[in-house]
């Protein structure tokens, strides 16, 4: 194979840079955030406006709760949540006391100082959480170092398909022979993906959307055996409606955040396939 050309290195250095400012973006947007307190460490969570209403907050909060509990329940050992912003998941965990047997030992990791200073004073007082700062693209542990990662609404703000792939690589790395990863992306063949694709001709393309099948190809070259999905969020019209001026007018009683509840709880919940038509999907699996 031949040296690459002089274009293929103006390239790669051109996406070097582009990758290097998206994250210098995102590490900005994080360390502006000054909120406090429960209601607001939920809204800083989900990037939600301080006036959202109270119905939306306790749907928020029990979607939050089921992610929790899907990301941590019968954890054990060492257990990273990498992308821990200000530790939302984590406080949850140990709130519920997902972990099995209870005796596991959090550590929280992000990137971003401000949101592991809000994850640190949250917890104040437990014995059982940790925050570090770090990247999922580097992890800072050693090999085979962790029994169980949480990664939730990570992978899909990475700047691109090879970031994704070596934050893959690295969970991969520290995780112990058996150990089990949790990981979410955004359905690309969704309802929603599919119309803003086609009819709003927007870009939908990795890191940010993957298919399903797309994405268990990802995680078994990175070493990993899916073991089942939950899929979340099935709102015929996706994002924030509550938000809209237009709401009182076109959905006066929150109708399509109930409807997505419903099908969360009572209908997908039962039947596997369907997970697979969310917008949001996390994924449990083993490390071959």
């Amino acid at each position: 194979m031949g040296e690459p050309s002089n274009f293929d290195k103006d390239l790669n250095e051109e996406c070097a840079l582009e990758e290097r400012r998206l994250q210098k973006e995102e590490l900005g947007f994080w360390e502006r955030q000054k909120r406090c307190g429960d209601g607001s460490d939920l809204k800083m969570a989900r990037d939600l406006p301080e006036n959202t209403p109270d119905l939306i907050m306790r749907m928020v909060d029990d979607f939050e709760n089921e992610v929790a509990k899907f990301c941590f329940s019968g954890a054990r050992g060492r257990v990273l949540d990498a992308g821990c912003g200000n530790g939302n998941l984590t406080i949850r965990a140990l709130k519920m006391d997902l972990a099995e047997n209870g005796g596991c030992e959090f550590v929280g990791m992000d990137f971003s100082r401000n949101m592991l200073g809000r994850a640190a004073y949250r917890a104040a007082g437990s014995q059982r959480a940790a925050f570090l700062q770090g990247s999922v693209t580097s992890l800072p542990f050693q090999d085979q170092s962790v029994d169980w990662v949480a990664s939730s609404g990570v992978l899909t703000c990475l700047p691109s398909a090879e970031s994704s792939a070596q934050a893959l690589s690295e969970f991969n790395r520290v995780l112990k022979p058996g150990g089990v990863l949790v990981v979410d992306f955004f359905n690309r063949i969704s309802h929603y993906t599919l119309l803003r694709k086609h009819l709003f001709r927007e870009s939908i393309n990795p890191p940010e959307y993957v298919s399903p099948v797309e994405f268990q190809r990802a995680l078994e070259k990175a070493g990993f055996q899916v073991q089942t999905y939950r899929g979340l969020d099935f709102k015929p019209c996706q994002g924030y409606l509550f938000m809209s001026r237009w709401r009182p007018v076109i959905d006066p009683g929150y109708v399509q955040e109930r409807l997505s509840c419903f099908l969360e709880n009572n209908v997908v919940s039962g039947w596997s396939k369907l997970n697979l038509l969310g917008y949001r999907i996390y994924v449990k699996c083993i490390k071959k």
